[in-house]
């Protein structure tokens, strides 16, 4: 069984070499679709794709990032063609499996009985010692995810811009296919690493960044719901720790 992971990039010069090293070690093929970085982006991609089983594809993003013009759907549907596989994941560049997820993939992807797998949803928050977790009114954090699908079936993203909804064949729900539950966590730096945040990723006022204008305030509060976090007990993957061992943090 080959396993395909897609991901589409832009501007993610601070996790490219994390994610593929990461990804690497259980891919048969890494599948990057670049929107039109320029912040050394693919520079990252091309140093490394003698090492590794990249497929770089250019598929330009349209619209402002995080918004209803953005076509985020349907360049992760390009990827889903393109994939090779005898299944997909798709892993967002800045998330990465527990270093556990090499041993139990074999087992995934050779049962009969599953086609959607998903998984707990570690998200860092701040730092890589915080995670944010559920509150009221606040449900979308640390929860489960789908991550990983058997190829050919007819899954693909609905055409929902930057909300990127899996759907089954004929639009039908994609919780009408057969789906397991693995317990390897997904683990999201994208709060962590880095930047910290992305151009015009303020869409729910988490960080009281205005206008893309400012560092992130952690300590910051809405009004319309409680941000709850609480201090990460785990380990990271091997990969994060020799990063953040190189970064003196």
């Amino acid at each position: 069984m080959r396993l395909s992971v897609i991901v589409p990039v832009l501007n993610e010069i601070t996790f490219i070499p994390l994610y593929i090293e990461s990804v690497s070690r259980y891919a048969d093929e890494i599948i990057i679709a670049d929107g039109g970085s320029t912040d050394g982006t693919l520079e990252q991609i091309d140093s490394l794709q003698n090492r590794y089983p990249i497929r770089l594809l250019h598929v330009q993003q349209k619209g402002l990032p995080y918004t209803e013009d953005w076509n985020e759907s349907v360049v992760r549907n390009v990827l889903i063609e393109q994939a090779q596989g005898d299944w997909i994941m798709n892993l967002d560049i800045d998330e990465l499996m527990d270093d556990r997820f090499v041993e139990v993939l074999p087992e995934l992807m050779n049962r009969t009985d599953v086609d959607v797998y998903q998984f707990p949803f570690v998200n860092f928050w701040g730092d890589p010692w915080t995670i944010r977790v559920n509150s009221p009114g606040d449900e979308r954090w640390s929860n489960d995810i789908t991550r990983m699908w058997r190829a050919h079936q007819g899954i693909r993203y609905r055409d929902e811009k930057h909300h990127c909804t899996l759907e089954a064949a004929e639009g039908r729900s994609i919780w009408s296919i057969p789906r397991g539950r693995c317990d390897v966590n997904v683990y999201h730096y994208h709060y962590a690493l880095g930047n910290k945040i992305k151009f015009n990723d303020n869409r729910r006022g988490d960080v009281n960044v205005q206008l893309n204008d400012g560092q992130p305030d952690w300590n910051y509060r809405p009004e319309e719901y409680e941000i709850v976090t609480k201090p990460y007990q785990g380990q990271h993957p091997e990969v994060i720790i020799n990063h953040l061992s190189r970064q003196g943090i």
